[in-house]
């Protein structure tokens, strides 16, 4: 467990350990995004069983109330990035831990944060899931070494600015595997 503020973060191996998946089950079916129903679907059928598979952990945030008021979901996940999309110090930094594909591209393995979930009653602001998520990403970067961590942000400007402020840069743009006709907006940052 960890606290910042008023908030509690829990991650989902951790719950599993003293509750059933049915009293898990309780604590998340009250959370709602309406902003996106997939992070709200993926928190309610999939966080559990990637978590005992050790695909992707996700971490509960609880209010005082013992409320779930957000949630993100960590995996390891390599990347391929052009490598001219690097500055010169980036790139340094980078390959010491990577290997060129080809000419131009750079293989590395990198943190994904997978889902970043808000329940749409909460006041939790982005910067407090944000520290939850530097916090546990810093405790697992000092455990076994990485430099790089990215995202995939739906193709909104508003989102993309928020990641850009939080220190993310945009490397590639692919398009969703559901089948729709959507892109996904793929985000670095060194850490």
């Amino acid at each position: 467990m960890i606290r910042i503020d008023d908030f509690d973060c829990f991650s989902i191996v951790e719950l599993c350990e003293e509750y059933s998946k049915d009293e898990i089950q309780e604590y998340i079916k009250s959370f709602k995004c309406s902003l996106n129903e997939e992070v709200e679907k993926f928190l309610l059928n999939n966080s559990i069983e990637f978590a005992n598979k050790h695909q992707a952990i996700t971490y509960l945030i609880f209010d005082y109330h013992k409320t779930v008021t957000a949630y993100f979901t960590l995996s390891i996940k390599p990347i391929s990035i052009n490598s001219d999309r690097l500055s010169l110090n980036s790139l340094k930094k980078i390959l010491r831990l990577s290997e060129y594909n080809d000419e131009n591209t750079i293989s590395t393995a990198a943190y994904l944060i997978a889902q970043i979930g808000k329940n749409d009653k909460s006041l939790i602001n982005i910067d407090i899931i944000f520290e939850f998520i530097d916090y546990i990403v810093g405790k697992i970067q000092n455990s076994c070494g990485g430099v790089v961590e990215f995202l995939e942000s739906e193709n909104n400007e508003k989102l993309i600015n928020m990641y850009k402020n939080k220190g993310f840069k945009t490397f590639n743009i692919r398009k969703s595997k559901s089948g729709e006709d959507r892109k996904l907006i793929q985000m670095y940052r060194l850490i």
